[in-house]
């Protein structure tokens, strides 16, 4: 097989990449390490996709190994406003709430529709199933060579293990997938590496087959790839991740959601804040705001030297001494009412103020307050845990860190240690707040890399 242009990874960035080189007359083949193209774009936004976010800043995108300016660069000459309108040529139309863009019909499923069909209609060979084994230049091409699998096969089994079928074709694909698995080689005169990053779990999903050792998933491999080109990597971490907390009293609060704010404190300084939803898991924190400082935490923690702190704010609109003077009046109130006994009862007491926050948040308060009036207003103004480790990858919407944006020239995406080679998308040191900023980076990217 012999192409102008060879893409690998089937995600944003990758089948951006491929759309924009086809739309220029150029032959194109996309190579796929899954069964289907775009796993991750289906769980962005909760399945919603906040697909860009009018409001872009470089202050919303983080690199070690470049400039935020740099980063503006690319995404300026493929900003939301041609990002929607991309779209919209393309038939999909969007819905803009308060500067986040998603599909007008809301679903995930519609921006992977539009981009598959968009893939059809320039012309674009999208093979799936492909375990890349190497990838090679030889003179002025380059050489990717590998086995690919009978995705056919592992779609019929993962469709009968959604729809709760115990079909036979089942156990008949699971059995012959070794069997059906091919030798491929794709020759190209540009390659392009849209690989992602490991960040959601998504590159090995559905891949467990007995008998076949587990291929190198797409996110280590444009790794191994860029090293392969002399190219280096800047270290791997989780970013927009929920944070682990040393209390024992999380799992009292598990599932509590909350308006608030978080300030994220590393030894003692004020790192990063931000407000909004915040949850409360069995083991720490997260949500949105959480996620936002987590880059920040997750580095120090990895130093393995600094102090992490989150103190959250459960009452942002209400200041101490007001909060203060209004838990008296409702301390007093009870007391007059149902009679001394009752003021030393954390039940009778919890009851009362369950009106300032989550019951279940409220009884611990009390617990941990005695019911005094000034650590009470402490704890919901200034709530302090010790933050001591994060989730893994897995878990995370973003990795930071990849390959070196200083070694990429920014003008085209294309490798600054190798003619012809290119990266886009996630692969890359750059990541980006909630809100739609990482999808626009892979948009971004992609589309510089196939116009090049």
């Amino acid at each position: 097989m012999k192409y102008d242009v060879a893409v690998i990874g089937a995600g944003a960035s990758g089948m951006m990449a491929a759309i924009q080189a086809a739309k220029s007359g150029r032959s194109v083949a996309v190579l796929e390490i899954l069964a289907r193209p775009g796993k991750k774009i289906l769980v962005t936004g909760n399945g919603k996709c906040n697909l860009t976010n009018y409001k872009l800043d470089g202050s919303c995108y983080h690199t070690d190994s470049g400039s935020t300016e740099d980063i503006m660069g690319v995404i300026e000459r493929f900003d939301s406003k041609a990002v929607t309108e991309f779209f919209r040529e393309e038939g999909m139309l969007v819905r803009d709430r308060d500067g986040y863009v998603y599909p007008y019909s809301e679903q995930a499923a519609s921006v992977l529709d539009c981009l598959r069909q968009c893939l059809v209609r320039y012309g674009v060979e999208l093979i799936c199933g492909c375990e890349i084994a190497s990838v090679k230049k030889s003179g002025n091409e380059f050489i990717v060579s590998g086995m690919i699998r009978d995705v056919e096969a592992e779609n019929r089994r993962a469709d009968a293990k959604k729809d709760g079928s115990k079909k036979k074709a089942k156990d008949k694909a699971s059995a012959n997938d070794v069997a059906a698995m091919r030798k491929f080689s794709c020759i190209s005169d540009k390659l392009i590496v849209a690989t992602g990053s490991a960040a959601g779990g998504v590159c090995n999903q559905g891949m467990e087959r007995k008998g076949v050792e587990a291929a190198e998933p797409n996110c280590e491999l444009g790794y191994n790839i860029a090293r392969g080109f002399g190219h280096h990597i800047v270290k791997l971490l989780p970013a927009l991740v929920s944070l682990v907390c040393s209390e024992g009293f999380f799992k009292e609060i598990s599932g509590v959601r909350a308006k608030g704010s978080v300030r994220l404190i590393i030894d003692g300084e004020c790192a990063a804040s931000d407000r909004g939803e915040l949850q409360l898991t069995d083991n720490g924190i997260s949500g949105i705001p959480v996620f936002q400082v987590s880059r920040y935490a997750v580095a120090a923690l990895d130093s393995g030297k600094k102090r992490v702190q989150a103190e959250l704010d459960f009452m942002l609109e209400y200041g101490e001494k007001e909060l203060s003077e209004y838990i008296d009046k409702l301390k007093s109130d009870m007391k007059r009412i149902h009679g001394g006994s009752s003021y030393d009862n954390e039940a009778a007491l919890t009851e009362t103020l369950t009106g300032l926050v989550n019951r279940k948040l409220m009884g611990l308060f009390i617990r941990l307050s005695g019911g005094r009036t000034a650590e009470l207003v402490k704890l919901l103004k200034h709530f302090t845990v010790e933050v001591v480790d994060f989730k893994g990858t897995q878990s995370a919407q973003v990795c930071s860190g990849g390959v070196r944006l200083d070694e990429i020239d920014i003008a085209n995406m294309e490798s600054k240690l190798c003619h012809g080679l290119y990266f886009c998308g996630e692969v890359l040191d750059v990541d980006g707040c909630c809100g739609g900023y990482n999808l626009q980076w892979a948009w971004s990217s992609g589309y510089a890399a196939g116009q090049s």
